[in-house]
């Protein structure tokens, strides 16, 4: 795999966005323009939702409020940054 760059203050977390209109917008509305997102990529999961891969911009001071966003988003979401497996395919 090509990798990636580093981006300053990313991190990278692992959201499942319902299938239904809106979900993207409510989304992008919760986190942006605050936060600049650097990587998405969407894979649809038919009826279950679609798992969806983010890259966003937060510097360490922000990231109290960055989890209080992503919690009253209300979608299922992991922060990837530290997990090594992720990590190895992102070289």
């Amino acid at each position: 795999m090509g990798g990636r760059s580093s981006v300053e203050n990313e991190i990278i977390c692992r959201f499942v966005f319902p299938e239904r209109p809106g979900a993207l917008m409510k989304f992008l509305d919760a986190f942006s323009p605050r936060w600049n997102i650097s990587l998405f990529h969407y894979r649809a999961q038919g009826e279950v939702g679609a798992n969806v891969l983010v890259g966003i911009q937060v510097p360490k001071s922000d990231m109290d409020e960055f989890m209080r966003r992503a919690d009253q988003l209300g979608y299922q979401y992991t922060i990837e940054s530290d997990n090594e497996a992720f990590q190895l395919l992102m070289q």
